[in-house]
C-alpha cells in the first residue's frame, strides 16, 4: 500500500540507553514517533531471535534468549533455529559474536519451500493440477523429506510415484500422460484476491466425461469477513481434463471512526461489516458504529453502499467529568490459555497509567517463561478512560524451551531454572542415554562356564526438548540413535580339551535390548588302545585329540600311545568327527627263541574315526621243523610266532620311517 507504511518497526538500538518499548506502529505514515530511551549504568542486555523471510517480515515470535548479558559476552544460537510450516531455514545472521554496548539480534532466514508442479508431456504445466507444497523435514529446519508422493490428476497418470527434491526452494516438475476414456473432476475453490484458498475446496463430482455440461453459480456460500466479488468457469462443459470453479472473494469492509479533521482517531476499534447470512455478496444495513470513550459519533448507524469500501464515521470529542477509573495488567499463558498472575492499578481519567511490567516480566523469565507481546508497554503511553469499565492490558508469554541429551548434559532432578529451586526439574538421565550390551556365553554341554564372557556395549543417545516452564517433555517419541550399527564379530577362541559348535560369532545389528549368544563346547573324543577282538585294553594311556590351534571346532592329527610290550597297528590318528573316540588296535610284542627267516612286511592302514582296519592275512607259511623236538605243530606255531613277530618289528620300522618322513 503505497498510502502506508509498515507495523512493528524494531527501535535502534543506543549503547547505554534502553528503549522503553521494542518497536513502534505509526498511525500517520507522515508523523515522526519519539520513543523514550532510559540511561543504564553497568548495562544488561538482552539477546533476541527473529524468525523472518526473506523480505524480513517476521514469520513466527521473536524469542528472547536473555536479558542479562554484559558487555564482552559470548553467545552462540546457532542451533536455535526452528522448524516453520511451509518455510526452510535458508541463512543466519548473528546468530554467534560477543556483546557491545547494546542489546544483540540473532537473525534466522527462511524462505517458501518449492512445490511438485504437474505438467503435460510437452513440459506445460496442467491447468487447475494441485502443487502441494514441500513438507518441512521436522528433524532439520533446513531440509525437506524425500520420497514425497506425487498428486493425483483424474485423467492423468504420472511417469514416477514420488520425488526427493534436491532443493527444498525449487518446485520439481513432474510429467504426467493423458489417460483415454478418462472421467473428470470438478471441484469448486473459494479463494481471496491473492488466490489464496480461505475455505476448503469442494469436489463436486468425479465422473463427468468429455462434453458433459455443468447450475454451480449457486453453490457460493457465506464466508465470515468476506463478500463474494466475482467467479469463474462456474458454468461450462468439459473437454479433456478436470475443471475448476473459482469463488472469488474480498474483505468486507470496516466502520473508520475519524476525527472532525477525518483524521483515523487512534486505537478506536474499525469493526468489520458482519455478513449477509442469506447472500454472499452482500452486507447488513443498519450496522451500529462503535463507542469511542470520549468521542460522540455524528450518526448511530451506517448502511453500507459497497460491501468492499470502508465507511469512515466522524466522531465529535467530549470532556469526560474526571473521575477514578482502574486498570489492570495481565500476565497471560498463551501455551494454555490461563492467567499467570495480574495486577491491578486506579487513578483520575486521563491521567497516565503509573505502571511498569518490567519487574513481572524479570520475574516470570526467571521461571522458564519468555515474553511474547507486552500489550501494557506497546499501548504507548496508556491513560485511565472514562468509559467506566475496568481497563485490561494483556502481557502474552510463553513458555521457554532447552534441550537436554548428550551434547546438552544437565543434572537429573536439578531445578531446570536456576533461579526457580522449587520449580521443574531435569528429567532422569536414562530418558535420553541407554546402554545396551552383546554377550557371548562360553559353556559346556552341561551349562558350566568355561571362560569369561565376552560383553560389548552400545550406547544409544536422543536430545530431549523441554519445557522450561512444566518441565514437560516436548517430542518424547524423538527416536534413539547408537553410537554403533553393529557388534563386532566374536572369534571363538579354543579350549583345550574341548571342541565348540561354531569358529565365529556374527556381529548382530545393534538393538535397543540386551543380546545373548551361547557358544557350547563338548569333550573331544580319545584314541582308545583296544586288543585284536576290539576289547578295549585295560590301564593304558587314552589320550585326546589335540585341538587345532586355528579352529576351535576342529582337531588335528594325534599320535598313538606308547604301550609297553605290545604296538598299533598306525602310529596317528586323523580324527574325521572331533567327539568320537577312535579305537586303536594293538598287538603284543612277543620274542621267539629263533627268529625265522623274516616274511614281507604287512601294509599299514591310517586309521579314522570308526571301525578299526587290520591288514589282510597274508599266505600261510609252511610249517617249518625245529630240529630240537621234532614237532611239526610246534615248528609251525613257532614259526608263525616268528612271522608275527618279523612283521610287526617291520611295520615298527615302516611306521617309524613314514613318520620320520612326515616330521621331516
Amino acid at each position: 500500500d503505497p498510502g502506508k507504511t509498515t507495523p512493528d518497526q524494531p527501535v535502534p538500538e543506543i549503547p547505554g540507553y534502553r528503549p522503553e518499548v521494542p518497536s513502534v506502529t505509526p498511525t500517520d505514515p507522515g508523523k515522526d514517533t519519539p520513543v523514550k530511551y532510559v540511561p543504564i549504568e553497568n548495562a544488561k542486555y538482552t539477546l533476541t531471535e527473529r524468525f523472518v523471510d526473506e523480505e524480513g517480515n517476521e514469520i513466527s515470535p521473536s524469542v528472547v534468549k536473555g536479558t542479562d548479558y554484559e558487555e564482552g559476552s559470548e553467545y552462540d544460537v546457532t542451533g536455535d533455529a526452528k522448524v516453520i510450516d511451509g518455510y526452510y531455514l535458508k541463512e543466519t545472521s548473528n546468530t554467534t559474536g560477543k556483546f557491545g554496548k547494546g542489546d544483540m539480534t540473532a537473525t534466522f532466514t527462511y524462505a517458501k519451500l518449492g512445490k511438485i508442479i504437474p505438467v503435460d508431456p510437452e513440459g506445460n504445466p496442467i491447468p487447475d493440477a494441485p502443487t502441494p507444497q514441500y513438507p518441512n523435514d521436522p528433524t532439520d529446519p533446513g531440509k525437506t523429506t524425500p520420497d514425497q508422493p506425487v498428486p493425483e490428476i483424474p485423467g492423468y497418470r504420472p511417469e514416477v510415484p514420488s520425488v526427493t527434491p534436491t532443493d527444498p526452494g525449487k518446485d520439481t516438475p513432474v510429467k504426467y500422460v493423458p489417460i483415454e476414456n478418462a472421467k473428470y473432476t470438478l471441484t469448486e475453490r473459494f479463494v481471496d484476491e491473492d488466490g489464496n484458498e480461505i475455505s476448503p475446496s469442494v469436489i463436486k463430482g468425479t465422473d463427468y466425461e468429455e462434453g458433459s455440461e455443468y447450475d454451480v453459480t449457486g453453490d457460493a456460500k457465506v464466508i465470515d469477513g468476506y463478500y463474494l466479488k466475482e467467479t469463474s468457469n462456474t458454468t461450462g462443459k468439459f473437454g479433456k481434463g478436470d475443471m475448476t470453479a473459482t469463488f472469488t472473494y474480498a474483505k468486507l469492509g470496516k466502520i473508520i471512526p475519524v476525527d472532525p479533521e477525518g483524521n483515523p482517531i487512534p486505537d478506536a476499534p474499525t469493526p468489520q461489516y458482519p455478513n449477509d447470512p442469506t447472500d454472499p455478496g452482500k452486507t447488513t444495513p443498519d450496522q451500529p458504529v462503535p463507542e469511542i470513550p470520549g468521542y460522540r459519533p455524528e450518526v448511530p448507524s451506517v448502511t453500507p453502499t459497497d460491501p468492499g469500501e470502508d465507511t469512515p464515521v466522524k466522531y465529535i470529542p467530549v470532556t469526560p467529568e474526571k473521575h477514578v477509573q482502574t486498570a489492570k495488567i495481565v500476565y497471560v499463558d498463551t501455551k494454555t490459555g490461563t492467567t499467570i498472575e495480574s495486577d491491578s492499578v486506579t487513578g483520575n481519567v486521563g491521567d497516565k497509567i503509573d505502571y511498569s511490567t518490567t519487574s513481572r516480566i524479570t520475574e516470570l523469565t526467571k521461571k522458564g517463561y519468555i515474553l511474547i507481546e507486552d500489550g501494557f508497554t506497546n499501548a504507548g503511553t496508556p491513560v485511565y478512560n472514562d468509559n467506566g469499565e475496568e481497563q485490561v492490558f494483556v502481557v502474552k508469554l510463553g513458555h521457554g524451551t532447552e534441550p537436554v541429551g548428550p551434547n546438552n548434559p544437565h543434572e537429573p532432578g536439578t531445578p531446570i531454572n536456576p533461579d526457580d529451586p522449587n520449580g521443574p526439574k531435569w528429567p532422569a538421565k536414562d530418558d535420553y542415554t541407554k546402554q545396551y550390551t552383546s554377550t557371548v556365553h562360553f559353556v559346556d554341554s552341561n551349562g558350566n562356564k568355561l571362560r569369561d564372557d565376552d560383553i560389548q556395549t552400545s550406547t544409544w543417545t536422543r536430545t530431549l526438548i523441554v519445557d522450561k516452564v512444566t518441565g514437560e517433555v516436548l517430542n518424547p517419541s524423538e527416536p534413539w540413535k547408537s553410537d554403533i550399527d553393529d557388534y563386532a564379530t566374536v572369534k571363538v577362541p579354543v579350549i583345550e580339551g574341548y571342541y565348540a559348535d561354531r569358529a565365529t560369532v556374527p556381529g548382530e545389528t545393534a538393538q535397543q535390548r540386551d543380546l545373548e549368544t551361547t557358544v557350547t563346547y563338548n569333550k573331544i573324543g580319545k584314541i582308545v588302545p583296544v586288543d585284536p577282538n576290539g576289547n578295549p585294553i585295560p590301564n593304558v594311556p587314552t589320550p585326546q585329540y589335540r585341538n587345532d590351534p586355528n579352529d576351535p571346532t576342529k582337531v588335528i592329527v594325534t599320535d598313538t600311545p606308547d604301550i609297553p610290550g605290545m604296538i598299533p597297528e598306525t602310529r596317528s590318528v586323523t580324527p574325521g568327527k572331533p567327539g568320537v573316540d577312535t579305537p586303536v588296535v594293538y598287538h603284543k610284542v612277543e620274542t621267539p627263541e629263533q627268529k625265522p627267516e623274516q616274511p614281507a612286511q604287512p601294509e599299514v592302514t591310517p586309521v579314522v574315526n570308526g571301525p578299526v582296519q587290520t591288514p589282510a592275512p597274508k599266505a600261510e607259511t609252511p610249517a617249518t621243523e625245529l630240529p630240537q623236538t621234532g614237532d611239526k605243530q610246534g615248528n609251525a606255531l613257532a614259526a608263525v610266532g616268528a612271522s608275527i613277530v618279523a612283521g610287526m618289528l617291520g611295520l615298527i620300522g615302516f611306521t617309524k620311517k613314514k613318520k620320520d618322513e612326515k616330521d621331516f
